[in-house]
């Protein structure tokens, strides 16, 4: 994440938290830096104008002005929950950073009382959690060719398999089955559909080639006898 974006998301997670002060240990663990970097981002952000101010105590760290924050929106509480509740099951996808990002900004710009509710409300909705993480590695990878479409080589781990198969896929899309991420994808190796587990791609590399238009969309025609156990075969 570049400064000048760590900057924002900064401003984000305070308006987030308006209600108490963030430490700045707990600064430097949600955006993977040292404390020496939340404080030049701290100070950096004051010397431009930001309200922020310090609160001392074992339970201070920084907070900013309440009245420095966007226009509420115009959510009712119901569609708030949705939202975070939607945004909190991404977590455990490929996108969980950006999620994150987005979450704060929502919640950064409610009114504290409806903060407060939507928040409580989306704590009561759950979904299953991946067995394993998705390697950020991978995960960076994903993400890129789900938005901007490039044909991707794949090592891949099935089920049932002692040894990886390396492949050439053209991604489609990507979905969550019992709590399993799979990118979706034609597979020249079989060619057809397949869906790859992101948590058992062992490596991947995005290569320039733009894949082919298929028509019907495979992904469309494929999903009305999709295998939602989410297994290669």
């Amino acid at each position: 994440m570049r400064r000048s974006e760590r900057h924002h998301a900064l401003l984000d997670v305070l308006r987030t938290n308006a209600e108490r002060p963030v430490s700045v240990p707990r600064l430097a663990e949600r955006f993977a830096v040292s404390t020496r970097t939340i404080e030049r981002d701290l100070a950096a952000l004051q010397s431009a104008g930001v309200p922020l101010y310090a609160e001392p105590g074992r339970r201070g760290g920084y907070a900013i002005r309440r009245d420095y924050s966007l226009p509420p929106l115009a959510f009712t509480l119901a569609e708030a929950s949705a939202v975070t509740a939607g945004l909190s099951i991404m977590m455990g996808s490929p996108f969980a950073g950006e999620a994150q990002q987005a979450l704060d900004k929502v919640l950064g710009a409610m009114p504290p009382d409806r903060r407060r509710r939507a928040r409580a409300l989306a704590g009561r909705v759950a979904a299953q959690a991946p067995e394993t993480p998705t390697a950020p590695s991978i995960a960076q990878v994903v993400r890129e060719v789900v938005e901007d479409r490039r044909v991707v080589e794949i090592e891949y781990l099935a089920r049932d398999t002692e040894e990886p198969t390396r492949r050439a896929v053209e991604p489609l899309g990507l979905i969550t089955v019992r709590g399993a991420w799979i990118l979706v994808g034609w597979c020249r190796l079989r060619d057809a559909v397949r869906g790859f587990r992101t948590d058992r791609i062992l490596a991947i590399l995005a290569t320039p080639e733009v894949p082919p238009e298929r028509t019907p969309d495979p992904l469309i025609a494929d999903l009305a006898r999709w295998d939602f156990r989410g297994v290669d075969r």
